[in-house]
């Protein structure tokens, strides 16, 4: 029975050359970007007028693939030898055992 292996990448930047890595058949989905303003007061005194703002911006990207339940644990050897530079990924992995139950099981790397 087949698995699914889904991973979300976070990045604080774009991710579309680290995706070149991935398996050109995998199902890619670009998510939302979340941003976080933060402001910091210049001067430590009195001076509240200068201020200075600063952004960070984290991209997200959803890829899943199937796989064969006997072939998963070369995936997962696979995802973890896999450098994808400047990013934060979790794996999820979801199948179905002989009694039909489904399990899943995540991991962030």
């Amino acid at each position: 029975s087949p698995a699914k292996i889904r991973i979300i990448l976070k990045s604080f930047n774009n991710q579309k050359n680290n995706l070149k890595e991935l398996a050109p058949y995998m199902h890619k989905v670009g998510l939302p970007e979340s941003r976080s303003l933060y402001t910091v007061l210049r001067s430590p005194h009195i001076d509240k007028k200068s201020r200075e703002q600063f952004s960070t911006h984290v991209k997200k990207v959803f890829v899943e693939k199937t796989a064969e339940t006997h072939e998963l644990a070369k995936k997962f050897f696979w995802l973890k030898r896999l450098r994808i530079l400047g990013a934060q990924y979790e794996v999820v992995i979801n199948f179905k055992t002989r009694l039909g139950k489904k399990i899943g099981c995540s991991c962030s790397l």
